[in-house]
Order: structure tokens, then sequence, then C-alpha cells
């Protein structure tokens, strides 16, 4: 499988990529979701966040600050792996996910081993950003130590990240973001081709057919984000994307690999 590769409109069933694992039923960006992910049929790829802590460990998390997802306060940078270890990152949901704690990037991997493609975002926060090709470094020697290399996509709001991780791995496979404040007008040709990316991810409101059009005219993928009703699904089946992304992928895969079913 080649999930950054792009296909002809109407002829094959997009990817499914579960967004922060199965999100919409178990706490995000944990090895509960990720698990509950690997074990439905049909699902393509997990999607999750990649940051730092403190000792420069590559942890999964979505937000700059845990107190939104874990019993944590302020930001994971300030904490040491250890510390964060500590966090009750489940219980925010349910409290049968008490148990649940923040990941990191080589403890997903090595649950998911290769049963699915992982696609690894970079986040950057503007106004406080990384040391210099630091998490792109880090994340890309994570990714090679457990011998994923060729299960991974790379992706990225910030598009320099992007360019860094190709520069640093020419054979990695790379997606750009669409930030529709910074790259309205821009086609995809032109988002993904200054950085090689083979995919741009956007949200479904923000695709249009012209950019649709571009991308399939220069070989770039679409992917779109989050789509959590077989409607919504269906109109991104027929305008013939190359990927969706939704927080119930276990839901959805029914509908898009199987649709007569449904």
């Amino acid at each position: 499988m080649q999930p950054y590769q792009p296909k002809p409109p109407h002829e094959h069933r997009p990817y499914v990529v579960a967004h922060r694992g199965i999100s919409g039923k178990v706490p995000e960006n944990t090895l509960a979701a990720f698990e509950r992910a690997c074990e439905t049929p049909g699902i393509d790829m997990i999607e999750l966040d990649v940051r730092l802590s403190k000792d420069d460990q590559v942890i999964v998390l979505h937000d700059r600050t845990l107190q939104r997802t874990t019993t944590g306060n302020g930001a994971a940078r300030h904490y040491s792996i250890a510390e964060i270890k500590e966090f009750d990152a489940g219980s925010w949901f349910d409290p049968s996910f008490s148990n649940e704690r923040i990941p990191t990037l080589e403890e997903v991997l090595a649950l998911v081993n290769k049963r699915r493609w992982v696609n690894i975002e970079l986040k950057s926060d503007f106004f406080f950003p990384e040391k210099h090709e630091l998490l792109e470094d880090r994340a890309l020697d994570t990714v090679k130590n457990l011998g994923y290399r060729d299960h991974v996509l790379f992706s990225s709001f910030n598009h320099q990240m992007v360019g860094t991780i190709k520069r640093l791995d020419q054979g990695a496979r790379t997606g750009v973001l669409y930030n529709i404040y910074r790259d309205y007008g821009r086609m995809p040709s032109k988002l993904a081709g200054r950085v090689g990316a083979e995919v741009l991810v956007c949200a479904k409101h923000e695709l249009t057919q012209r950019m649709l059009r571009d991308a399939q005219q220069s070989g770039v993928a679409v992917y779109v984000y989050t789509l959590n009703s077989t409607a919504v699904v269906d109109k991104m089946i027929e305008m013939g994307v190359d990927g969706i992304l939704s927080d119930i992928a276990d839901d959805i895969v029914r509908f898009v690999k199987n649709p007569t079913a449904s």
C-alpha cells in the first residue's frame, strides 16, 4: 500500500485515516485509541501529533499545554518524560480510561507494529517555536530506529518542517497541511511542490474543485479532515479525494470501503 499516492477520481475508494486514533470513542492520542484503530478492519492509517518533552523525548500530544486532555497543567515542554508519565490522560474522557498516559512516539510505533501506516503531524507553535530542526530530527530518528520509515507519512502546518524532513531523508513521505488564512489562493501543486511533499491535507470546507483538479494534474494526493458523517464522506468521495480523516474511523470505514452495505 502506498497511501501518499493520489488515485483517479471515482476509480478507487479513499484511504481511511483514524484521526488521533478512534478519538470519538476513546481518549485521543492514547495507546487505547490507536489499538482500537488497529483492531478495526479496513482502516489504512493512524494520525497522531508529536512534540517534545523537557528532556527532548518525542511525545504524542496535540496541544502545547496539558490541561485539556490530562491531569497536568501548563506546557508539556516544561516537564520531563518521567513527570509527564505521572499524568492521567484518559479520565477527562471517561473514568474507565484513567490508566491511559501520554505515550511516546516510540511506544505508539511499537504498539502499531506496522499493522497500519502512521501519519505523524509535527506540531509547531507560532509563539513558542522549537529549536531549528530538533523535533524533525528526533522524530525521524525514532522512525528509522524502529524500522518504520516505509510506513510513515510526516506532515505539518509548518511547511518549513516538512521541507526539513525531506532534506534529512529524501525518501521520506511528506504532506503539507493547508492553512486557509496563510495559503488561500495557493494551489496544491505550489504548496506541496516547493517542499517536495506528496500530499496536501486540508479541512473539508477548505477544499475546492479547482484545488482538487490542480492536485490531480500535478500528482499530489489530497486528504481531508475531519469527516464524521456519511453524508459529508459521500460528498468527498464523489469529489475524488484520496484520504479521509475521521474521529470515528471505525464507523466511517464501513461506508467508505463497502457503501452498498451501509
